[in-house]
């Protein structure tokens, strides 16, 4: 990868789940300097606490200004917003559906773009943010483990994969979906019932993005749509767990001990437990070494229908099998070397898959084959990608 010297300002603000949006910024940080780029580093913990920091590059011009689902279009000083005291274009990485971070996205910043990770994440931003100038599509890159010291093809070799430590990991948080029906019921008890009705419909098939099936049961209008979908955002909370929940359970129903590391999983009390081996919770930067000493990566998609979780990513890049619900891209790229469950059916689905899932040759010669792929799917490829939309943006400034 080769990209003009560009000037870049990083400001880390919101840790995400495991300290995955560190770990992220941190790569593209490391990466970009190793290809001439000029990176400043920061990690703001408060905007009001750490406004000295924040206010020593008023005033200065950069490239771009780089963050994750970040706050910071929130923060001020005294001239207005602070994101418009600093000369430079303002990308804001959207590693989540959007509307999780309407609060952010709404904000009239004088230059503000964003990278986001699915096709529909970008029409949904184009559409209820005209505000932001521009937008991308970059999903997540995978991390790649090796010991040092350690020669590659010994590493990831089938008596290697034989003796890895878990036959099927997922690493995830959990929260029991009634929890989220407790919220929603003293919340809004409208909500529980759009829930049930859009669970209803991804398992009969549609395919539709989110955003999209909220539209076909509500009639919220268009101009408040995107401040109504943050309102019910718990919905997709609710969803996401569920299907959780409905894909543990068939994995345990047909005898697989599943391996699972991260919150609340000590929470699970669905039938067949003893099945569900519980792990401390992993921070973001060992997840890559536990996927190295795992034959299948289980991964239940958040509600994106275009792009793949990381997960997918992290599991290729490691040698892993992977089992998972599916999306269009996956479809587009990985249909064949991926064990693909359907959320209608899921019983089924995992008694079907039997012949793959207890058979280490035949594992071992789908992740061989996601290995080889995995080096379209890395973080020097996203890096690249980010450094073509920040020179895009500078081309038309």
């Amino acid at each position: 990868m080769k990209i003009n010297p560009l000037k870049i300002l990083i400001l880390e603000t919101r840790k995400l789940s495991y300290g995955s949006s560190s770990v992220f910024l941190t790569l593209i940080c490391g990466i970009l300097r190793e290809n001439g780029a000029d990176v400043t580093h920061c990690i703001i913990n408060d905007p009001e606490a750490d406004s000295v920091l924040l206010e020593s590059f008023s005033g200065k011009s950069f490239d771009a200004v780089i963050g994750m689902n970040s706050i910071l279009p929130l923060a001020e000083c005294d001239s207005g917003r602070y994101l418009d005291s600093i000369y430079a274009p303002f990308i804001n990485i959207i590693a989540d559906h959007p509307m999780h971070v309407h609060k952010y996205l709404e904000v009239k910043l004088e230059r503000y773009y964003v990278i986001c990770l699915d096709k529909h994440h970008k029409e949904y931003i184009e559409k209820y943010y005209p505000h932001i100038k521009k937008t991308a599509v970059i999903p997540l890159g995978g991390i790649k483990y090796l010991p040092d010291g350690e020669d590659k093809e010994k590493y990831y070799s089938y008596s290697q994969f034989k003796r890895r430590r878990y036959h099927i990991f997922f690493p995830a948080t959990y929260t029991p979906p009634s929890y989220y029906r407790h919220v929603m019921e003293e919340t809004n008890i409208m909500l529980l019932k759009q829930a049930e009705e859009i669970m209803d419909a991804i398992m009969d098939g549609d395919t539709s993005p989110v955003h999209e099936l909220y539209r076909n049961i509500t009639s919220w209008k268009e101009e408040r749509f995107a401040a109504r979908m943050y309102k019910a955002r718990y919905i997709d909370k609710y969803i996401r767990d569920c299907f959780r929940d409905m894909v543990l359970s068939a994995l345990l129903e047909e005898g697989y001990i599943v391996d699972v590391a991260g919150a609340r999983w000590d929470m699970y009390n669905g039938r067949h437990k003893e099945r569900l081996v519980v792990h401390s919770q992993k921070e973001y930067a060992d997840i890559p070494e536990a996927m190295a000493d795992s034959q299948v990566v289980l991964n239940v998609q958040p509600l994106f229908t275009e792009a793949p979780h990381d997960r997918v990513f992290n599991a290729m890049a490691n040698g892993s099998a992977v089992l998972s619900d599916t999306c269009s891209y996956i479809e587009e790229n990985y249909k064949k070397d991926m064990l693909l469950f359907n959320m209608g059916n899921i019983h089924e689905s995992i008694a079907g898959m039997g012949n793959i899932l207890n058979n280490t040759e035949k594992l071992y010669k789908m992740a061989s084959n996601l290995g080889n792929l995995s080096e379209n799917e890395t973080w020097n490829d996203r890096c690249a990608r980010i450094a073509g939309f920040i020179n895009e943006i500078l081309n038309i400034l």
